[in-house]
């Protein structure tokens, strides 16, 4: 076993240079990330010569470590997977680069309004609804003033300390929204706007950049990759237009 592979933390450097996506690739199995190892074959030829190939996969060590609670594929070839990944990014920027710019940020610019005053409203409702609690707790307190209650007084006091906490709480909470809605209206546009342009500017010379240049693009704008049989594939982005947002990939793809 030792000769067919070896620990990741044994890998050569150079060999490590040549992976794409290590620290950021997981099992969409049972989510552990994947470390890069390496299978050798050695090949003795006629003339009595010796050729060492090493074939790099990365590899869920939970898998063998826990048998049955993990149903996805031991490894997945980096060439393979690296390829597939590669070929995202391309057309995603690609498609980036076609878009009209100003639509496509305005576009993005509201969707991240709409959710800030989705926001906005649960937490006045929840606050409107703590309010009409309050109110009910307050008519309670006449009718048990009146022995019209079966409510103690002491237990009703309770309630409505519990409750005005609440409402403290959940007035902070709208206007922590609304701040938030305020900013997102008044700065989020030039956010969109600057990052639109990181990406363009990528989009411009990623087919030609050297594969050192590839590894800081992946750092910077991809959080994690996750893998399943047969090469699945899920990008999370680290970037907030919806091209990039939530990408999935078969293995059948061509790299």
């Amino acid at each position: 076993m030792q000769g067919r592979s070896q620990h990741h933390s044994d890998i050569p450097l150079n060999l490590k240079g040549s992976a794409l996506l290590v620290g950021r690739i997981y099992c969409g199995h049972c989510g552990n990330r994947l470390t890069l190892t390496t299978s050798g074959r050695k090949t003795v030829h006629k003339d009595g010569s010796v050729t060492h190939e090493l074939r790099p996969r990365y590899a869920c060590h939970y898998k063998p470590r826990h048998p049955g609670e993990c149903d996805g594929q031991s490894g997945y070839g980096v060439k393979k997977l690296d390829g597939i990944v590669d070929q995202i990014v391309r057309e995603q920027l690609q498609r980036i680069k076609t878009s009209p710019n100003t639509d496509l940020v305005l576009e993005q610019h509201q969707k991240t309004i709409d959710l800030a005053e989705v926001r906005l409203k649960m937490a006045k409702t929840q606050l409107s609804e703590k309010r009409r609690e309050i109110a009910d707790y307050q008519a309670e307190t006449i009718r048990v003033i009146r022995g019209e209650s079966k409510l103690s007084q002491e237990l009703l006091n309770m309630l409505l300390e519990k409750a005005s906490e609440e409402e403290k709480e959940l007035a902070l909470a709208v206007e922590e929204a609304q701040r938030t809605l305020d900013e997102i209206i008044e700065d989020d546009a030039n956010r969109e706007t600057v990052e639109f342009d990181r990406l363009l500017s990528w989009a411009d010379f990623y087919d030609t950049c050297s594969f050192e240049t590839k590894k800081m693009f992946i750092s910077q704008f991809i959080k994690s990759v996750r893998v399943s049989r047969d090469y699945n594939i899920e990008i999370e982005f680290n970037v907030s237009f919806d091209e990039f947002k939530s990408l999935k990939a078969s293995g059948n793809m061509s790299a």
